[in-house]
């Protein structure tokens, strides 16, 4: 069985991104994540919380039907 919580340098590096922006999207609460300190301290992410995330924000590819649908030529 997996871990359920990483912390936030361990999700950096399994997702390839900085720790600095993990730490970010903890202090604007936009990934999900629980304390496991007093006062605000030492953050862990739960499993799938990244998965979340990224399901969340994604930007959908715009659907066209065919070459030139999008900008309106025909």
């Amino acid at each position: 069985m997996g871990k359920l919580l990483e912390t936030p340098k361990e999700l950096a590096e399994r997702v390839g991104i900085p720790v600095s922006n993990v730490r970010y999207l903890i202090r604007e609460d936009m990934l999900d994540h629980i304390f496991t300190a007093p006062g605000r301290r030492n953050p862990k992410i739960p499993k799938g919380a990244w998965e979340r995330y990224v399901e969340k924000f994604t930007v959908k590819a715009a659907v066209s039907e065919g070459p030139g649908a999008a900008s309106g030529a025909n």
